[in-house]
């Protein structure tokens, strides 16, 4: 069972912080509360977006292919003339695709490993392209074999959905399969998750999905796990700088029609290695050399400059990550959830501050806390993961 790369082109296939939070059952009808979340949530201008998209084909020999998708979406300006910048990692079992790309004047400009082109879309078409269902969904109360509702400490609102047996396959197929697992035998959903979160504003910030399948091929019975996810954060805090000089450069892509298919290969030559390893923390060491271009001092601190003066920095150490702005340090520790600018200090477990903190500072504190979680998201990561790793000491 071969997997195929969709190219980001729409004729190919098809915000808040992802760590859980403590929740109590809402009150209350679920569905109803559901139902109203859905038909009365908030749209933001301007947002940043991660997701992920993971099948495994296990077989019975043992043997399984893969094929993983990560990517961000930032978008600016959502109802005027939107302007975003679009990344994906794909790893198709070892094959290993990028894209980056950037979006205006309703024309992306994108670079696929080393071809560049540009396609003409519109801002719901572009979201396509990430592979990932990336807006919520009411489903009908008739398709849903249990729904809960929890209220999160942080004013959110968690919804557990799981699907009746025979609703869940074409409902899989047509919102969430790119890889249409139902063109094989015997297709079936065993099992299957969605986790949909609002914030206390009313805000579509996430959802998580699990899809366990079975099909046939070539006589052999297949099960393909899979995932996909998509967070929201940095809502109506996005700003896309397209500089003059990219959009000169930009000016001589070719059309998608008009590109070599043939070239867009594989980068099995690529310099450095952009698989997994066994840890969150060894995976995000390594790309955040490979795909952010950090380095690493003789300290072991991972370091990178911005506009000259702004300085992200890592120490993996002591599960610190800094951002410096001139002589201005804030500090944030995924370990212990809490952030630091001086002598005001934020955790975020319970939302209290020293009384030493002005308004403005713990701003730009929640703000450093997305810095982090947006270069993890753009190594394919979550920050609760990171989390989670730290507290259970790997």
């Amino acid at each position: 069972m071969v997997f195929l790369c969709a190219c980001a082109g729409t004729n190919g296939s098809t915000s808040s912080s992802t760590e859980d939070v403590q929740t109590k059952p809402h009150s209350g009808d679920a569905y109803t509360s559901y139902a109203d979340s859905y038909k009365n949530r908030k749209e933001a201008t301007a947002y940043s977006s991660a997701v992920n998209s993971t099948y495994k084909m296990n077989y019975s020999d043992k043997t399984s292919d893969s094929f993983v998708l990560d990517g961000v979406l930032e978008v600016e300006n959502s109802n005027d003339n939107p302007t975003a910048h679009i990344t994906q990692n794909i790893d198709s079992n070892g094959g290993n695709f990028t894209t980056e790309g950037y979006y205006y004047d309703g024309r992306l400009y994108n670079t696929y490993n080393s071809v560049n082109y540009y396609e003409d879309m519109d801002l719901d078409n572009l979201k396509k392209t990430e592979l990932v269902p990336m807006d919520p969904e009411k489903f009908d109360q008739d398709d849903i074999d249990s729904i809960t509702a929890a209220d999160g400490s942080d004013g959110s609102i968690v919804y557990t959905i799981s699907l009746k047996s025979d609703k869940a396959a074409s409902i899989f197929t047509d919102r969430y399969d790119t890889y249409n697992l139902s063109q094989y035998d015997n297709y079936k959903i065993t099992a299957n998750t969605i986790i949909d979160t609002y914030d206390s504003k009313g805000r579509f910030v996430s959802e998580k999905a699990s899809f366990t399948a079975g099909v046939t091929y070539q006589s052999e019975n297949v099960t393909v796990d899979f995932s996909s996810s998509v967070n929201y954060l940095k809502f109506d805090d996005t700003s896309i700088n397209i500089t003059d000089d990219m959009k000169s450069k930009q000016q001589a892509y070719v059309a998608y029609s008009d590109i070599d298919t043939d070239a867009i290969t594989s980068n099995e030559t690529a310099s450095y290695d952009d698989t997994a390893e066994s840890t969150v923390t060894a995976t995000f060491k390594k790309r955040l050399v490979n795909r952010l271009g950090y380095t690493v001092s003789d300290a072991g601190i991972y370091q990178v400059t911005y506009n000259t003066n702004e300085v992200y920095s890592i120490d993996f150490t002591n599960c610190l990550f800094e951002y410096s702005n001139y002589s201005i340090h804030y500090s944030y520790s995924w370990k212990n959830d809490t952030g630091s600018m001086a002598k005001c200090t934020l955790n975020f477990g319970d939302d209290t501050t020293s009384s030493s903190c002005e308004d403005s500072t713990v701003d730009q504190i929640r703000k450093v806390k997305t810095y982090l979680e947006m270069e993890l998201y753009y190594c394919g990561l979550s920050l609760e993961d990171l989390q989670k790793e730290a507290t259970e000491g790997k």
